[in-house]
């Protein structure tokens, strides 16, 4: 399990982390992306905003958004344990707002099958989550008035009501299609939720319906009808529920 590290020093990492790797970014690529920041080849949609991904010589991926009109949206360093660049086990993001003031740094550590989660405001930690394969969470959230919470997920972002039992269902229904076997497809379907500030669900939608094969989405799609749960909405830094987008990937490999 990931222990907690003292303030200190996970704000002198988090700030080390993010200067080092800026420094030896390379190697460029321009992605334009739709509403939900993924990209138009894979989702299709209008463009409004665009990706720069940089690679170090380190292997460290860089990735920074924009508005159209330049504005500076986040920016994204990961790292890898290996070369495959396939699951990064650091992630960094630096989210700023429309006036281009940093609001936040996320910063999320995976070591197997469990994860860590810091969000940070100023100087300031406000959230610091552990979890073990996605189900069995828990963390402390330091809230606008300086009341320390306990929570058991990322607080900031819409989440199902029942983590076990959404993978339960996976697990139980989830069929890898016959002709998809046979035919050795593999692959993620990205799958978006848009949960209301009140918890419940407005629009779904397929996040990568252009690449992704039709029959992985048309199982995915049965499988998302079977969860009767309920969702949980995100909330922002003023502690406030919102309406906001939660994505997540489906993946279909075979042995």
């Amino acid at each position: 399990m990931i222990k907690i590290l003292t303030k200190k020093v996970q704000l002198t990492f988090i700030f080390a982390f993010g200067l080092y790797f800026y420094s030896y970014a390379q190697e460029r690529k321009i992605i334009p992306l739709n509403e939900h920041f993924f990209p138009i080849e894979d989702g299709g949609g209008n463009q409004q905003f665009y990706k720069i991904v940089s690679t170090s010589k380190e292997g460290i991926l860089i990735e920074k958004i924009y508005t159209l009109e330049n504005s500076l949206v986040s920016v994204k360093r990961s790292s890898f344990l290996n070369s495959s660049q396939e699951e990064p086990n650091i992630e960094q993001e630096h989210k700023y707002s429309p006036d281009g003031e940093l609001e936040y740094i996320r910063i999320e550590y995976k070591e197997q099958s469990s994860s860590n989660t810091k969000v940070v405001v100023g100087e300031e930690i406000i959230l610091d989550v552990n979890c073990i394969n996605q189900l069995d969470c828990i963390g402390i959230y330091i809230t606008p008035t300086g009341e320390e919470e306990a929570v058991d997920r990322d607080i900031f972002k819409p989440n199902f009501k029942s983590m076990e039992m959404w993978k339960k269902i996976l697990k139980k229904n989830l069929i890898y299609p016959v002709y998809a076997r046979r035919a050795r497809i593999q692959g993620e379907v990205w799958v978006g939720m848009k949960i209301s500030d009140s918890g419940e669900l407005m629009e779904r939608a397929i996040m990568n319906s252009n690449t992704a094969d039709n029959i992985l989405i048309k199982e995915v799609e049965r499988i998302l009808k079977k969860y009767d749960n309920g969702f949980v909405p995100a909330i922002n830094l003023k502690g406030e529920s919102i309406t906001a987008w939660m994505y997540f990937p489906v993946r279909f490999v075979l042995n």
